[in-house]
């Protein structure tokens, strides 16, 4: 089931992955690695799609954290403004999870709702093994209405 949710602003912070899309398949794998080595205490991880310009896509790979939490050295600190997210749930191999978000984008076009290309996924867990995960795709503010 598809639906509108809005989350609060949260902070994410991990490594930050700026690639084109053929290298998305190493860089990402790689960063997550790279977190997963690093002793952070985090139990809460995910994945940030930031932008995409050109065939070249800044994402990062992290875990929600409070606002004062020290970023590790190398890593990126990330805050999300509170926003409105069309949400669907995604339970399986994570090679599906892009079915997932493409059905997300459906869904917008069909209710004419503006999708953007920033997208979160929670759920992730080291080893980064199939199983439950949150995709969400922002949605573009509405315009304000004058009376």
């Amino acid at each position: 089931m598809i639906e509108i949710i809005e989350l609060p602003e949260l902070v994410a912070i991990g490594v930050l992955v700026e690639a084109h899309w053929n290298e998305l398949p190493r860089a990402v794998p790689a960063a997550w690695t790279r977190l997963f080595e690093t002793d952070t205490g985090a139990t809460s991880f995910l994945g940030v799609s930031i932008s995409r310009e050109g065939g070249h896509y800044r994402e990062l790979v992290g875990y929600l954290a409070a606002a004062k939490t020290e970023v590790p050295a190398g890593m990126t600190r990330l805050v999300i403004p509170a926003q409105r997210y069309l949400r669907f749930i995604h339970d399986g191999p994570l090679v599906e999870i892009t079915r997932g978000f493409e059905q997300l984008y459906a869904h917008a076009a069909v209710t004419g709702l503006s999708a953007t290309d920033f997208k979160l996924d929670f759920g992730y867990t080291p080893g980064l093994p199939p199983g439950r995960h949150e995709l969400h795709v922002a949605l573009a503010p509405e315009p304000l209405l004058l009376a």
